[in-house]
């Protein structure tokens, strides 16, 4: 029997390394022949990081085998490439993740194709100001990256409820980011405009027929299955599962999930009912530039606790996260069933 999985981000490795390490057959489909750390990519647009690239070879399981190709289609028993090819497949991990653009203009960072895109922008302007719409995470660490590397920032943002968000605005006003908060018309937006209030998915699942939610995400079930699909499962920011019901698109949310999947997987080649999914948070990390960051602490549901750690020691910890998320993937590429995350609120 055969898994195959869609995409190489932090669930799709995470599941096929967790799958291989087992002695599954997996196959890997994925576009690109690297593994994209997205974490980085708002270093990567402002030009303080060169790429967040890292060979794929260095983070997966060398018994999976890599389809260098993209999914056009899911069949039943089978998925069209972009190539022409039909790929057939017993099980199937749909790990594909956000990313895509609604290209309404703006410039974004949800892939590295639309990084680029900013950072050849930046490059070619490199006085004109930027203006960065939504005050999310990837907005504030891109603010902060901005104007490490010197630019002229505005951040444009509809009152901010979390405790870590208006921390977070006060520390980049302090920067010289001009903060404003309400609606803006877009004919008041000023110079390069950066739109990043939230991420969209590829629409290969509702192509290909199988359940979605309004934003295109694959539906699945407290197993992570697709409901009339039991050989399919999802993992990652493409899929929506009712409960938990606070889960939100991260790779702290990704990595669980592709764990999860791949735990399933097994449970059923041997004969037992897999168990739902839970998971819980413990933090949250922001990159807010020139070596500092903020540390918020989080109880299992994602709700805020009143602990934070802020400075040159929240970036430190931010960067340790980062190379941690990276760690898991090989430690679980080395042994199988190793990564192992918070229980459920």
């Amino acid at each position: 029997m055969t898994t195959t999985v869609l995409g190489a981000g932090y669930a799709g490795v995470m599941a096929a390394n967790r799958l291989a390490g087992r002695g599954e057959e997996v196959v890997l489909v994925t576009p690109n022949a690297w593994f994209v750390e997205r974490i980085r990519l708002h270093r990567v647009a402002t030009g303080l990081r060169e790429n967040a690239r890292l060979d794929l070879d260095t983070v997966l399981n060398p018994a999976v085998e890599v389809v260098q190709d993209t999914a056009t289609k899911i069949g039943d028993e089978k998925i069209q490439l972009a190539s022409g090819e039909n790929l057939p497949y017993d099980t199937l991990v749909y790990a594909i993740g956000s990313g895509a653009s609604d290209q309404n203009g703006a410039y974004r960072i949800v892939s590295e194709h639309e990084t680029d895109r900013l950072r050849a922008a930046l490059a070619e302007a490199p006085d004109a100001p930027v203006t960065i719409v939504g005050a999310g995470l990837t907005g504030v660490e891109l603010a902060g990256a901005l104007r490490e590397a010197g630019r002229a920032v505005k951040l444009v943002s509809t009152a901010p409820g979390r405790r870590a968000i208006q921390a977070h605005l006060r520390f980049l006003a302090k920067q010289g980011v001009e903060i404003e908060v309400g609606r803006v018309a877009p004919a008041e937006l000023d110079g390069l405009v950066v739109d990043t209030t939230g991420f969209t998915v590829p629409s290969l699942a509702a192509d290909s027929g199988l359940p979605v939610d309004e934003f295109g995400r694959l539906l699945v079930d407290e197993q992570l299955t697709v409901k009339g699909h039991p050989n399919i499962l999802g993992a990652g920011d493409a899929v929506h599962l009712d409960a938990p019901n606070y889960l939100r698109a991260a790779c702290a949310t990704a990595l669980p999930m592709g764990a999860h999947a791949a735990d399933v997987i097994t449970a059923r080649r041997e004969g037992r009912a897999g168990e739902e999914f839970r998971m819980g948070y413990v933090l949250q990390c922001t990159d807010l530039g020139s070596g500092r960051g903020r540390v918020q602490f989080l109880h299992p549901d994602d709700t805020e606790r009143a602990l934070a750690i802020d400075g040159r020691a929240g970036g430190l910890v931010k960067e340790t996260i980062c190379r941690m998320s990276v760690r898991w993937l090989t430690q679980e590429r080395d042994r199988a069933g190793r990564y192992s995350w918070p229980a459920g609120a």
